[in-house]
């Protein structure tokens, strides 16, 4: 029997349980394999933990446990992190049931297309083959593939698997008119990603769900802070950056009546919150079989992107992925603080019963949309869209270029 190797015997002892040999660094600190893959689930398992607390169910009336189950959607981009957070809770689930106990949760898994123009979607295309191999590793769940404009014009999308892609015949021109209508790759990037947010959000309503789950790491959290507050959005970073409950979809005439039929009290949190990307693309290297082989490659995830032309092709995300991919090599510890000094910030107003802006749906900031007009000369006039009403500042300088 080959002993064992000792503190004293090892080259460079893990820092955390100082009995095997260091391979990795875990923000600065020398750490083995099982050390890291142990503090990156950790890091999941809290958050999730903290979730269940906030979507426990009340006891039966019989003295019994809860009836209902929690039930989770997880907005799937097929990249680094997400597929990460899916693996992580697909482990949960394992582990629960190996314990004897009932799963915790039961998960919905959605992928957004936002792809331009909108097709249906061939079966060799690159994403459908990722969902594929994902729904052959992970039986327990049902994937869906929607298309953006599905998910925001149809009133029940209704399960559209990746085995039955949608038909050509759908409704697609209102949504696809108004991104190839947008003057630059930045202001089309930017709606597309709020409008796969409000997709997501819609698709979590639909299912009954109690929480939407986004994959966002500590250093996709930095990117969007700095990146929304450019845009002129930083009134609205609590919704965005921070866990807790999203928008709410009841006006103000209907809270003033106590109609609250509209509103299902749906959170959403970021488990990976406390997870730097680097941290996450390791992560995926390491697990049996490798998740980088289920990875749809995006360029904003870890890797690096091909060399830019032109910066005026740039879009204000991928300035602030590339600069974050610089800063959490050397400086991990200055993306962490940028996310939590976020996460500090109040969410101001109501998040319901006030008027939201009609594309982002993020509450509308009155004083402080008429000062950035003010400031930039741009009047005081409000610009609306039709059939969404009024927009906030930042939508506005986006859908107006």
């Amino acid at each position: 029997m080959e002993d064992k190797p000792t503190a004293g015997s090892l080259t460079r002892p893990c820092v955390k349980c100082r009995a095997q040999e260091a391979t990795l660094e875990s923000r600065t600190q020398p750490v083995c394999r099982d050390c890291f893959t142990k503090f990156i689930a950790g890091k999941c398992i809290k958050q999730i933990g903290l979730l269940g607390k906030e979507t426990r169910h009340p006891q039966s009336t019989t003295g019994g446990p809860p009836t209902t189950t929690r039930r989770y959607l997880l907005g799937l981009s097929l990249g680094v992190s997400s597929t990460v957070l899916l693996h992580l809770l697909n482990e949960n689930i394992e582990f629960q049931l190996a314990k004897g106990r009932n799963a915790p949760f039961e998960l919905k898994i959605v992928h957004i297309d936002t792809s331009i123009p909108f097709k249906s979607p061939a079966l060799s295309s690159p994403t459908q083959q990722a969902l594929s191999r994902l729904s052959q590793r992970y039986r327990r769940f049902e994937f869906q593939y929607i298309p953006l404009s599905i998910a925001l014009s149809d009133p029940d999308p209704d399960l559209i698997s990746i085995s039955h892609p949608p038909p050509n015949n759908t409704n697609r021109s209102s949504v696809q008119a108004l991104l190839t209508s947008l003057p630059t790759a930045a202001s089309r990037e930017d709606i597309l990603r709020l409008l796969t947010r409000q997709a997501l959000i819609s698709m979590a309503r639909k299912h009954n769900c109690q929480a939407l789950l986004l994959g966002h790491s500590t250093t996709a959290l930095a990117e969007l802070t700095l990146a929304e507050t450019a845009k002129g959005r930083g009134y609205a970073l609590p919704w965005l950056i921070n866990d807790g409950p999203a928008p709410s979809q009841v006006s103000e005439e209907e809270s003033a009546n106590g109609d609250n039929s509209k509103d299902k009290g749906l959170l959403i949190y970021h488990p990976l919150r406390d997870a730097l990307r680097k941290e996450l693309v390791t992560y995926a290297g390491l697990t049996e079989p490798p998740l980088t082989e289920l990875v749809v490659s995006s360029g904003a995830e870890g890797q690096d992107g091909a060399a830019v032309v032109s910066h005026r092709d740039l879009t204000i995300e991928e300035v602030m992925g590339r600069y974050f991919a610089e800063v959490e090599e050397n400086y991990p510890s200055v993306v962490a603080n940028v996310a939590r000094t976020t996460g500090k910030l109040v969410r101001a107003g109501k998040t319901g019963g006030g008027e939201r802006c009609g594309l982002c749906g993020m509450p509308l900031d009155e004083v402080g949309d008429e000062r950035w007009r003010g400031e930039l000369g741009l009047g005081t006039g409000i610009r609306t869209m039709e059939g969404q009403g009024r927009l906030c500042y930042g939508c506005e300088r986006s859908t107006a270029g």
